[in-house]
């Protein structure tokens, strides 16, 4: 039986597969089209077109191009179940990370709806939940950064989450300050066992830090008195430990600015 041949032109009419895609699958081994001698075109015959039909299948069933290689060579129906196990395993997890990252995407869009009412204004905040993992000295402690690592999950977490800066302070100034690796949690169960930050009253506020704004001066001791002062305008007595996330960076005239969260726990009546 004679078959068709077809041009590289007409397999994207046929099957919607660019000129890049078809020398990619040729590159893999997926199809080998013959080559017209008097012109060195390529020629593709029904089989190939067959071939192209059943390696996309697979391909949108999350096989690899090296997987639907080895696939053609020959593959019991039990290794392909077990094959086909592995990738759904796979793209769980990938749809779970994804899932994660759109979360984090949600969350950094409200707070930068919410720094055009909170930037430089004071409000009084519920402090979130956060688990204390580890610490280190300094945020530009760069050497202490593989404790840090260590308590990620690098394919979901980014370092700037995962840490907070402490500060303690009385009303002479500040006394301390450290980084804590935390994890962020919604609820705590009665049988999680760990140290957990939890303060239902704080002094809230949002700065602007970075080079764009403050050049290399530090800005924590302007922004704590004027916090303080704002509390005790309140009447609110701070219970000398503050804590700072780092939520949001852009860039302008290639300078960072770093927009800060601030949380100042206070006295309960």
């Amino acid at each position: 039986m004679e078959r068709n041949t077809y041009r590289t032109s007409q397999l994207f009419e046929i099957l919607g597969v660019s000129r890049d895609a078809l020398r990619y699958y040729e590159k893999q081994g997926i199809v080998k089209p013959n080559h017209d001698e008097s012109n060195n075109y390529r020629q593709y015959n029904d089989y190939d077109i067959y071939t192209l039909l059943v390696a996309d299948f697979y391909i949108k069933r999350n096989l690899s191009m090296k997987e639907v290689r080895k696939l053609q060579e020959g593959r019991a129906i039990e290794e392909l179940e077990t094959l086909l196990e592995v990738k759904a395993e796979q793209l769980e997890e990938t749809i779970r990370n994804k899932k994660f990252m759109l979360q984090k995407i949600k969350e950094t869009k409200v707070f930068c709806e919410e720094l055009k009412e909170h930037l430089n204004q004071y409000s009084i905040r519920k402090f979130p939940t956060y688990e204390v993992i580890d610490e280190f000295s300094d945020f530009y402690s760069f050497l202490e950064y593989p404790a840090l690592l260590q308590n990620m999950d690098m394919m979901k977490d980014d370092i700037l989450s995962k840490i907070m800066r402490k500060f303690t302070f009385d009303e002479n100034g500040f006394l301390d300050s450290k980084m804590y690796i935390v994890e962020k949690h919604e609820t705590i169960h009665k049988e999680n066992i760990g140290c957990y930050l939890q303060y239902s009253k704080c002094i809230y506020t949002i700065v602007e830090d970075g080079r764009y704004q403050n050049g290399n001066s530090d800005i924590k001791y302007k922004v704590f008195e004027s916090t303080v002062e704002w509390g005790n305008e309140q009447g609110l007595k701070p219970k000398g430990v503050a804590f700072v996330n780092t939520r949001l960076i852009t860039y302008l005239d290639n300078k960072e600015r770093a927009f800060l969260e601030i949380y100042v726990p206070v006295e309960e009546e």
